[in-house]
């Protein structure tokens, strides 16, 4: 475990050991800056000689990996877990704008005329956005912590098409699922056998109609996967209420998103050697021996292709939230407003130490007994009393962040991350 060091200029040095640190700190010479990792800054002027570090990103949709090294030794590597629920919390919004123009409260004039950024050229969709600032947010983390010389990113590529037809090849890139036929709406009869595909035939009636699954009211598309063969009977009966479809998930989506990020990391100034899936797998099964996850992916894109490393044991694990929690106001003209800041000192997403154990807060109560879990929503406990035995480590950011010990290099999994929660100290 390696302590970072910054100077007097807040300009990033070289890590030190944790021996070393703490003769710095006991003499007065440095001092903590931050826990996790563990930082510190020196109180007098240094040479400021650093060696060369090299870091490597492996992007995602998901998850993302970066790892830094130097000298044959890996000096940082993280795992960043992005948010998805950006587009529903978007659709939240929107209904309680919607709602709050038919209740007894202030005037609030109707704004879709103003919507000028959803017109802006090249615009991204927030969803999008959030996961590339991400990207961007890690790179300056990163360089506010070692004196990076040079990035290596890989920037993957996928192939659509194969993804939803395995079996194409040739000409077939050029030939589409609809060759052959008059519409959408043929292709989908046929490939169903006009066959309803809820009764299967059973109620004997011959009217086929095709049905989106997710409607249109849902923003549901007119694509051959959103469109299903039922019966007249079928039809009426799910409009009905009588029975449900389920939707399919799209196999592209994350594919898709990767491709908007990319060419978004293409455009932006950030300097980088880019780098390819097949390298960066072959450096890590043939050269690194290493098993697969997101940071071991970072490390070998760091590396050359005869270069090995001694790996670090210890990784940090990190997950995007919102930057805060907000809810609508209640009461005759929204008069009381529903507390959403801090309850007993501590807001959602602090992290708190307990007399049952260490964890964020999850679920807050005016009875002062609060839920707190670990950084993926694994429940710690249901019910500590933070009136009583409490103290804050730290306060809510937008990015949490705990250091897990790997041992014998465990797959990383959000069951299985919580080894180990942010030291207090050296």
């Amino acid at each position: 475990m390696l302590v970072f060091v910054i100077n007097q200029n807040k300009k990033p040095l070289m890590p030190c050991k944790p021996s070393k640190a703490r003769k710095l700190l006991q003499a007065g010479k440095a001092k903590v800056v931050r826990n996790t990792p563990f930082t510190i800054k020196l109180l007098f002027g240094s040479s400021g000689y650093t060696q060369p570090v090299t870091a490597g990103m492996d992007t995602g949709s998901k998850v993302v990996g970066c790892a830094a090294i130097a000298n044959g030794k890996v000096l940082y590597q993280s795992e960043i877990y992005l948010r998805e629920n950006v587009s529903k919390k978007m659709e939240q919004r929107k209904m309680y704008r919607r709602t709050r123009r038919g209740r007894k409260t202030r005037y609030r004039p109707a704004r879709f005329d103003n919507r000028g950024n959803s017109k802006k050229e090249g615009r991204l969709a927030p969803s999008i956005r959030s996961k590339l600032e991400a990207h961007f947010r890690e790179k300056i983390f990163v360089e506010s912590l070692l004196p990076v010389i040079k990035w290596k990113v890989e920037l993957a590529s996928f192939d659509i098409h194969k993804i939803t037809n395995p079996e194409v090849s040739g000409v077939g890139y050029q030939e589409g699922d609809l060759k052959g036929f008059y519409n959408v709406k043929a292709y989908v009869l046929d490939r169903d056998g006009y066959t309803c595909q809820h009764c299967m035939g059973k109620s004997k009636d011959s009217r086929l109609h095709c049905h989106h699954i997710v409607f249109r009211s849902q923003k549901g598309t007119d694509t051959p996967e959103n469109l299903i063969t039922l019966c007249e009977t079928c039809h009426k009966a799910l409009h009905n209420g009588e029975f449900k479809l389920s939707g399919k998930k799209s196999k592209t989506k994350n594919a898709t998103e990767i491709g908007i990020i990319k060419s978004q990391i293409r455009k932006s100034d950030w300097n980088f050697a880019e780098t390819f899936g097949y390298e960066t797998k072959y450096r890590r099964e043939q050269i690194l021996k290493l098993i697969k996850t997101h940071y071991f992916d970072a490390v070998a894109i760091c590396c050359r292709d005869d270069q090995k490393v001694e790996v670090e044991k210890s990784v940090f694990l990190k997950r995007n939230v919102s930057k805060g929690d907000y809810q609508q106001r209640t009461g005759k003209r929204s008069e009381k407003k529903i507390p959403t800041g801090k309850l007993f000192n501590l807001r959602k997403f602090d992290l708190v130490k307990t007399s049952k154990g260490m964890g964020f807060v999850k679920g807050k109560r005016s009875s002062g007994f609060f839920a707190i879990s670990d950084m993926f929503g694994n429940k710690i406990s249901d019910s500590v009393n933070v009136k009583k035995i409490c103290e804050r480590l730290k306060a809510r950011t937008t990015t949490l962040i705990q250091q897990s010990r790997m041992g014998k290099f465990t797959h990383s999994s959000p069951e299985l991350k919580t080894q180990g929660f942010p030291a207090e100290g050296l």
